[in-house]
């Protein structure tokens, strides 16, 4: 996937973590000063631009081989030199260049690799983490900042929301915060599916077999009560499926689906008042993740100026038809044919994605679209894009399918709202919650609030289901075991969350430093916390840069194993002096790093747990 992040030419116009900038920009000289001298242009060395050579650098498994390691072997070719020899001979340039956040530079074969100076380095990252500034430091210069539409959260309404559905909003969201994050102007749109066969089958029932039994629309949870009589009316059409009455439910559907199309008739009116039910329900949800869109479409609402477009391009000839469907050959990209119109003149689901694109871009100023869709969905896309593209949009090249994959339950089978096959989603909430407050917050009954004690509960919740969702890429299943998600140790949200409250514990406990933020990190512990902490933003810009909050995820799980291992090995109460105030920063660092990387992912950071 391409960047949607400008990286060429920004190197020295945004945040960098001090030692890795110190680094390339050495090294950088290093690498063309050694070309001159073998006769090779600068543009024939490969990967010798600042963000290249900066993609290339690594963090060595331990510190005791520095804090960072760059490979030679990119340019052997170019210097006409092995691995090796290119490393010593870097090495001596960049010794004699004596860069001030460079404690040495050693050689192993055909790598380099590279030891902070951590007195210089802590001093270089004080006026990043003082008064907050490292939470405000730009990732991008604002010349590469965009206005790009991120649409996530597709729910269909009258369906039963579970678990699997968190991760398209969840992922959703933290893509839309990384990327405001990074400096970009972010529309966060929704697209509920809010018409279709479901709907259809769900009125079909309500009106063929549940009020003709007496049956009574209720008064209260009305979207759980709509998601159970979806469920009923696939069970009763797949009954009939083979019996004399399939051929009259399809009958009584597709005058249902005419009547919605039509926006007129009493199933018409039951679909505007059952589909309010569940908009107030996703409302209700998104509310409890803390999530919040600028625009809601809706499918209903992209129907008939959809099918009039591919009307007109039929009349221009853009469109073919083939025995009363409408649709466009894409074979000659290996994409097949797609359908644009049924032979009864509906749109598909790709048709109305049409209109959404077109829609999207209706302002002049939004560069691009990122559409948050499961990976089953990529031949839609593809089809969709380059059908935009050929009808001459130009934003079809600018818009981007985030791909991810389902959520199982813990036997690796996928959610489905049809079969309900696991807790539906607030019911889901409830139970987490109940076991938080059970295991974990119950002893704390009397000294804190039942309040308070509810409202932590929510929270540690929220994170575990979100860091859960999140922590890995998007091209890998996840299994909910809902058992392990809420665990305080290992790579939880609920441990990241106990660190960040662990942090302000100390601080409430011990004070703030007594002079200005000063780094002094003399025990490795130190070293490697102020390491983490410096690399932390590169990771935020990498991330947006990639669409990858898993990249956030993991550079906030080191953050939070390095500050264990500094608070065990490197005590605060009994220190003295400059060392226990360089410890105390170390912790203010830790926890606004904590707080800010979390709000990152959309979750919050309690502080007390």
């Amino acid at each position: 996937m391409s960047s949607l992040v400008t990286s060429h030419e920004s190197f020295s116009d945004t945040y960098r973590d001090p030692f890795r900038s110190a680094i390339v920009s050495t090294l950088r000289d290093a690498l063309l000063g050694l070309a001159k001298e073998a006769g090779v242009s600068e543009s024939d060395v490969p990967k010798s631009g600042e963000d290249d050579l900066l993609s290339l650098l690594s963090t060595p498994p331990s510190s005791d081989l520095g804090q960072a390691a760059l490979p030679c072997f990119p340019f052997a070719k170019a210097l006409k030199a092995p691995p090796p020899a290119i490393a010593a001979a870097l090495a001596t340039r960049i010794r004699a260049l004596a860069p001030t956040l460079l404690s040495r530079v050693d050689t192993a074969g055909g790598y380099l690799n590279f030891h902070a100076n951590f007195s210089e380095y802590g001093q270089a990252l004080r006026a990043l983490f003082e008064n907050g500034r490292a939470a405000s430091a730009p990732l991008v210069k604002p010349s590469a900042s965009e206005k790009i539409v991120v649409e996530y959260a597709q729910p269909n309404t009258h369906k039963a929301m579970h678990v699997g559905h968190l991760r398209c909003i969840v992922l959703g969201d933290a893509v839309a915060l990384l990327l405001a994050r990074a400096g970009h102007a972010v529309v966060k749109a929704t697209y509920p599916g809010d018409l279709g066969a479901h709907i259809a089958k769900t009125l079909w029932y309500l009106s063929e077999r549940y009020f003709p039994a007496g049956g009574k629309l209720p008064d209260s949870n009305r979207a759980d009560w709509l998601g159970e009589t979806y469920v009923k009316a696939d069970e009763a059409i797949k009954a009939d499926t083979g019996t004399p009455k399939e051929v009259e439910n399809r009958a009584v559907i597709a005058g249902i689906l005419k009547e919605l199309h039509d926006e007129n008739g009493p199933m018409y009116d039951l679909w505007k008042t059952t589909r309010e039910w569940s908009f107030d329900y996703m409302r209700d949800v998104y509310s409890w993740l803390g999530v919040s869109f600028d625009v809601w479409y809706t499918e209903s609402e992209c129907d008939k100026p959809s099918a009039a477009l591919v009307r007109r391009k039929l009349a221009e000839g853009f469109f073919k038809q083939d025995a009363g469907a409408v649709g466009i050959d894409l074979s000659p990209w290996k994409l097949g044919f797609a359908m644009f119109l049924k032979s009864d003149g509906n749109g598909l689901y790709i048709t109305k994605d049409l209109e959404l694109l077109r829609r999207k871009f209706e302002d002049p100023a939004v560069t691009r679209s990122v559409y948050v869709v499961d990976a089953r969905q990529k031949l839609h896309f593809q089809q969709l894009f380059k059908t935009a593209e050929l009808m001459g949009y130009p934003q079809a090249a600018q818009s981007v399918h985030l791909s991810y994959e389902t959520v199982n339950t813990a036997d690796g089978v996928p959610f489905s709202s049809r079969a309900l096959n696991g807790l539906k989603l607030m019911d889901l909430r409830r139970d987490m919650e109940a076991k938080v407050i059970a295991d974990y917050l119950e002893r704390y009954r009397g000294q804190w609030s039942d309040e308070d004690i509810r409202r932590t509960a929510e929270i540690v919740t929220i994170g575990a289901l979100k860091y859960g969702m999140l922590k890995v890429d998007n091209n890998t299943q996840i299994n909910f075991v809902q058992a392990e998600w809420l665990r305080l140790d290992g790579d939880t949200g609920p441990y990241l969350q106990y660190v960040h409250a662990r942090c302000r514990s100390v601080l409430e406990k011990q004070g703030r430093a007594s002079k200005s933020l000063r780094f002094v990190a003399n025990e490795p512990q130190e070293q490697d916390l102020l390491f983490t902490l410096g690399r932390f933003h590169d990771n935020c810009l990498k991330a947006a840069q990639e669409l990858r909050p898993s990249i956030v995820a993991a550079a906030l799980h080191d953050v939070a194993k390095a500050f264990n291992r500094f608070y065990d090995a490197c005590p605060i109460k009994t220190a003295e002096g400059d060392t226990r105030d360089s410890r105390l920063a170390l912790v203010e660092a830790a926890a606004a790093t904590m707080k800010e990387g979390l709000a990152l992912l959309g979750i919050p950071a309690p502080d007390r747990m």
